[in-house]
């Protein structure tokens, strides 16, 4: 019985709640598969397959990331009708009001000459409503523009894997942007 008893201590006893890891969030994206935007504008590139295409007047499009509750709003420019100095000015006013928030703001650059293509790409790491913007122009005759939003509150902890995901494929844009 003492051994019993003895036994049942041990095992009972020797057992410890050990503290769970905190739990991380797992999302997965699908793999991009890029397609050629169809349009009549002045411009063309490809755009991940996950995001619908909305055609606006002006030459303006949405893509509509519905999955993600997101939406890649980009506005086209003809600079022989606008100020390619007044649009940066305007780019540049567009991320002071949403850096408000802001902790950190980085910016890669793109250029191809080949395709005339110069442009820069801003995250901005905080709370705002409007974390990735963006612009490609050729600096003669094109400007385009673009800025994501969520149909959620800004907390970038939770978006920032979203916003890594649709900036490669802003990344994808810039490469494959094409003036006519």
């Amino acid at each position: 019985m003492k051994r019993f008893v003895f036994l049942v201590f041990f095992i009972f006893g020797c057992q410890s709640t050990t503290p769970k890891p905190k739990a991380q969030l797992a999302l997965k994206y699908p793999i991009p598969q890029y397609e050629p935007i169809i349009n009549n504008c002045t411009y063309t590139f490809e755009h991940n397959q996950l995001a619908m295409p909305k055609m606006l007047s002006s030459c303006g499009i949405i893509l509509e990331y519905t999955s993600l509750n997101a939406n890649l709003y980009l506005t086209y420019f003809d600079l022989t009708k606008f100020s390619l100095d007044t649009l940066l000015l305007d780019f540049d006013k567009r991320l002071k009001m949403f850096g408000k928030q802001a902790f950190q703001v980085y910016e890669s650059a793109y250029e191809n000459k080949a395709q005339n293509v110069l442009g820069s790409c801003i995250i901005i790491v905080g709370d705002s409503p409007s974390n990735l913007h963006f612009f490609g122009t050729d600096t003669q005759k094109h400007y385009l523009t673009g800025s994501l939003l969520f149909e959620a509150a800004p907390n970038y902890d939770s978006l920032s894997p979203a916003i890594a995901y649709i900036k490669k494929d802003v990344q994808r844009l810039f490469e494959t942007l094409y003036w006519d």
